[in-house]
């Protein structure tokens, strides 16, 4: 089945290739090792070298209240409303310049 898959952006450079890695994998149903092989760019998955990274323990998880943020997201896409339907009109007659009348009335005069 063709797939066309998007990203979304606000990546920061050493995770953007982990990234697209693991989901390109994950896609294909393939399992890939987490070390990273040598490459060009291979300074960039320092210090550790690998695929997935580990959590930072010195960072606080800010998603504590996930399933409430949640909730209220859906919430808040339940209640949108929708666009208001647009009615179809007859495209009105393309518009007459004064220049194109004033040649009408020219020919009119000749005959």
């Amino acid at each position: 089945v063709p797939t066309l898959v998007l990203g979304g952006g606000g990546y920061t450079i050493r995770n953007v290739s982990r990234l697209w890695a693991y989901e390109t994998s994950v896609l294909l149903d393939q399992e890939i090792p987490n070390e990273i092989p040598f490459n060009d760019y291979y300074e960039y998955y320092a210090p550790d070298f690998e695929l997935h990274l580990k959590p930072d323990p010195s960072m606080e998880n800010q998603n504590k209240n996930i399933d409430a943020i949640r909730t209220e997201l859906l919430q808040q896409l339940k209640d949108l409303q929708g666009a208001p339907s647009v009615q179809m009109q007859q495209v009105p007659p393309a518009f007459r310049t004064l220049e194109e009348e004033k040649g009408e009335d020219d020919e009119d005069d000749k005959d």
